[in-house]
């Protein structure tokens, strides 16, 4: 088994270890080459410079890019810089124009592997960036050939003008490149980052040797070293570059460095007239120069206006998709959808929000709501608005004015965001009729008999309980009373005829009931054949006589059941309360009590409850 105490160095790990050894050696040959001197630092320098070609070749070959490969244009730079300046120690000073030409053929390289690497075409905040770092970069070539050129070239010829001409838009593309890096929105790799620092010493090592040419004084020794330096870290760029080079997620927009942008851009735009004006284009190379620059520079704000109102009319086309996008789906939910502004107005309703509260529902205050709200609702409705008014989340059933006894679930939602464009609260309203009918259902079924819809005996005795407890309040007048029912001849119905014919027996007797009854009095089916009346408020024994008879009558006449009339009858037991102590089961015994004396006495009458007839019931038993 193989031992995992010591884990093996990783590939990246050696890939630094490899990248550190490298550049070390470089470094190690840069200081060699400024110690010692002729034909051995040149040819150190030339060791560099292939060092630096392999090194971006091997980057090439690992990246994986579709089209040009910005490592081996960075490579062809390379080369070509390091040949000038070989070709530079050799032909001694400024007079050979070859040295010239491959230099400036490896700003051309460089510049163009940026460029890819930058993504123009496809990466919109890099564009925009590349775009001002260009306008920057013209600007600061005509200020180089302004204050260098100009004052140094009177004696040269019109080539040497050229070539000195030409160097400053090499300049500008160094520069353009360093404005892009920093300007371009997001956290730059380690490789950009190296590419930076490297286009940086070359720009410096550029400015160093114009400003020593400006004095007529070789700086060479000092900018050699320099340059040399910045192409072993565009080695070491390629050494750590991954095989995409990319650039971090950009953060949140920051309207500080927008800022400094636009200000840097202005001076850029003043610089270019400004130059135009003062520099010298008496000579064709400096008008060739100089509206070759200002060319550019109007192209460049040209090109960096169309950008933007280019990026504006994609902001607003996604701005207008997301709308309709946001407006369809909306209207597809199932729920209402409001938008309430500052003063709890309505500003937007969807489909389904118009369809519960009215097409007229945008542009009205939320408290004008309360007059499509039943009045059971508008207490809580109310109090749910009031809430989201103070920052509160709330909601409330609401049933609804109108027909189908429609109920929502309306809920609030307050913008804690402050903004002067922003909503104070979201309303969203649910549909939950279905739901409220199913808890009405579920609450009937549990207090109602299913077969005649008459109360069962569990309502029953909460509203006997109800009954007695309201007896001993002052503005309560009368007695409380039971009439225990049961139909005589029920059972043989049943046997002879089916119990279907029974339950239809039971409804119609069920109805006979309710209606010979007082309005306000409680029928409820005790079970089976059996129904209680619970009589509140009754005034006088002569009541009671009354609505009995009228229940005896009600049952006396035949029911017509499965086609054929069928003669039941009924006796009725009465018992009344004494007080609000009363026993609720001893009241429904004691009228129990009194029906079975009525069966014993014939059937088909009513006997109220005496105690002496429950002592003897019970002897009996």
């Amino acid at each position: 088994m193989a031992d995992l105490s010591e884990p093996r160095p990783t590939a990246r790990g050696r890939a630094r270890v490899v990248t550190g050894a490298c550049f070390g050696a470089a470094l190690a040959a840069l200081v060699a080459s400024c110690v010692v001197s002729g034909h051995v630092a040149w040819f150190i320098r030339g060791i560099i410079g292939l060092a630096v070609v392999i090194a971006t070749l091997v980057a090439a070959r690992r990246s994986l890019r579709v089209g040009p490969n910005p490592w081996v244009c960075i490579a062809a730079g390379v080369a070509m810089w390091t040949t000038g300046y070989l070709l530079r120690d050799l032909v001694a000073g400024r007079n050979g124009h070859w040295s010239d030409a491959m230099s400036l053929l490896g700003y051309l390289a460089i510049g163009i592997g940026l460029a890819v690497i930058a993504r123009l075409r496809s990466d919109s905040p890099s564009r925009i960036a590349f775009l001002d770092a260009s306008v920057i970069a013209i600007a600061a070539a005509m200020l180089v050939w302004a204050f260098w050129v100009t004052p140094s070239g009177t004696s040269t010829t019109i080539v040497d003008r050229l070539v000195l001409a030409a160097y400053p838009l090499g300049d500008g593309i160094l520069i353009t490149i360093l404005g892009w890096m920093a300007l371009v929105p997001g956290r730059k790799s380690r490789a950009l980052e190296l590419i930076g620092v490297s286009v940086a010493l070359v720009l410096a090592a550029d400015l160093v040797q114009q400003i020593g040419e400006r004095f007529h004084t070789d700086l060479g020794a000092l900018t050699a070293p320099v340059a040399f330096l910045a192409y072993a870290l565009l080695g070491l760029a390629a050494l750590c570059a991954d095989h995409r080079m990319r650039i971090a997620e950009p953060a949140a927009a920051d309207s500080s460095s927008d800022t400094s942008r636009l200000i840097l851009l202005g001076v850029a735009l003043v610089v270019g007239p400004a130059v135009s004006i003062t520099a010298d284009t008496s000579t064709t190379e400096g008008a060739v120069f100089v509206g070759v620059c200002s060319a550019l520079l109007a192209t460049g704000v040209i090109a960096r206006f169309v950008n933007l109102i280019h990026e504006k009319r994609l902001a607003h086309e996604a701005t207008t998709t997301s709308e309709r996008r946001f407006r369809l789906l909306a209207d597809s939910a199932p729920v209402g959808i409001f938008e309430v502004a500052r003063g709890m107005r309505v500003t937007y309703a969807n489909r389904e929000g118009k369809d519960v509260f009215g097409a007229g529902v945008v542009g009205i205050d939320t408290h004008a709501l309360l007059d499509q709200v039943h009045p059971t609702s508008r207490d809580s409705l109310a109090d749910a608005i009031h809430a989201v008014e103070r920052g509160n989340r709330a909601e409330a059933d609401v049933k609804l004015v109108g027909a189908g006894n429609r109920w929502v679930s309306w809920r609030g939602v307050p913008v804690t965001t402050q903004g002067p464009h922003l909503p104070a609260a979201f309303v969203s309203t649910l549909d939950i009729t279905q739901l409220k009918h199913a808890e009405a259902a579920l609450g009937r079924q549990a207090t109602h008999d299913p077969l005649t819809g008459l109360p069962n005996r569990r309502l029953l005795l909460q509203s006997l309980i109800t009954a007695l407890k309201a007896l001993g309040r002052g503005h309560r007048t009368g007695t409380v009373a039971l009439m225990f029912i049961d139909l005589d001849q029920f059972k043989l119905v049943n046997d002879v005829l089916g119990h279907d014919a029974g339950d239809e027996l039971l409804k119609t007797a069920s109805a006979r009931l309710r209606n010979a009854v007082r309005s306000h009095d409680m029928v409820a089916r005790f079970g089976g054949d059996e129904f209680v009346v619970l009589m509140q408020h009754v005034s006088d024994r002569g009541e009671l006589h009354d609505v009995a008879q009228r229940i005896l009558d009600a049952l006396h006449e035949p029911i017509v059941v499965a086609g054929s009339p069928a003669k039941v009858g009924a006796s009725v037991g009465i018992a009344t309360a004494t007080g609000p102590d009363d026993d609720p089961d001893a009241l429904i015994r004691n009228a129990d009590a009194a029906m079975y004396r009525a069966k014993e006495h014939g059937r088909g009458r009513y006997e109220f409850f005496r105690p002496d007839a429950k002592g003897q019931l019970h002897r009996t038993l």
